[in-house]
């Protein structure tokens, strides 16, 4: 059993001692966690510290604080490279931050499973993504005008945290002079750029056709943020990476060579579902 659903550090610990204090130490419980199920994960203690679920909905983002194990922030952290985006959250305690995924009707198992991972994990309050009605304008040429279409999507939103702040600044900032705000790559991303990481990124944002690499879709970040993950790719990974013009102005995508596809494969496919493997089989 775990203490938090998140944290792998202390799957060990079998005994958890609360106190039970009322001006004076007055007693010791020893309490088996072993006899809680895996999505309870409730803290016991005195009236000063009230019973607090990790994964409750109703539970406080500056309460919600972890720990959090790579697996989780490399998913989480990688997929801002991919779909996944976040804001901040003010209240009266401070600040915190939500993170959300979207994914279209034919990556349905692959954002059903995520969704199931990350809730009995604790860090959504259910296992089914939530299904999106949304209206897009489609250009159909020259000949023809602009017309609207009908599609959905699911969409996966977390609790708030408010000890994941720093991801979101991480990535977002503010420009002064427009008042806009733009994404960035963090310079702190490389640690959290694990085999495990890498495949939700290819997962969600790569594409391949036959006979060639993979191409992964950076067009949201500046040609210098596409060259740092490109070099991050290789000394990481050993992968023989390019950064190549998109055909829009000011968008690159970064390619990773056919060449280094038989390694890639071996990184990343122990993390894919067999419904997402089209995105790197041979």
């Amino acid at each position: 059993s775990m203490l938090w659903p998140n944290c792998f550090l202390i799957d060990n610990l079998n005994l958890i001692f609360s106190y039970f204090n009322s001006g004076t130490l007055e007693e010791q419980i020893c309490i088996d966690l072993a006899e809680f199920s895996p999505l309870s994960h409730w803290l016991i203690s005195s009236s000063s510290f009230p019973l607090l679920p990790f994964s409750k909905a109703r539970t406080k983002a500056t309460l919600r604080i972890g720990p959090h194990n790579l697996e989780i922030l490399s998913i989480i952290i990688c997929g801002n490279l991919g779909d996944w985006w976040s804001h901040k959250i003010p209240s009266r305690s401070g600040m915190s931050v939500i993170f959300q995924i979207e994914q279209a009707v034919s990556n349905t198992a692959y954002i059903h499973q995520l969704a199931l991972y990350l809730y009995e994990k604790g860090y959504c309050a259910s296992f089914v993504p939530k299904l999106i009605k949304k209206h897009e304008s489609v250009f159909l040429g020259r000949k023809r005008a602009d017309t609207t279409v009908e599609r959905f999507n699911f969409r996966l939103t977390l609790f708030t945290y408010s000890n994941l702040v720093w991801i979101h600044e991480g990535f977002y900032v503010n420009d002064m002079s427009t008042g806009k705000t733009f994404k960035k790559v963090p310079k702190w991303i490389s640690e959290y750029i694990t085999p495990l990481g890498l495949a939700h990124w290819i997962i969600q944002d790569g594409s391949r056709k036959k006979g060639q690499g993979v191409s992964i879709a950076t067009n949201s970040f500046s040609y210098e943020d596409c060259i740092f993950l490109s070099e991050i790719l290789t000394d990481k990974f050993g992968l023989r990476t390019s950064v190549v013009k998109t055909g829009k102005p000011n968008q690159w995508n970064i390619s990773i060579w056919k060449e280094s596809m038989i390694k890639l494969r071996s990184i990343i496919s122990p993390h894919f579902l067999p419904e997402m493997m089209y995105k790197i089989k041979e």
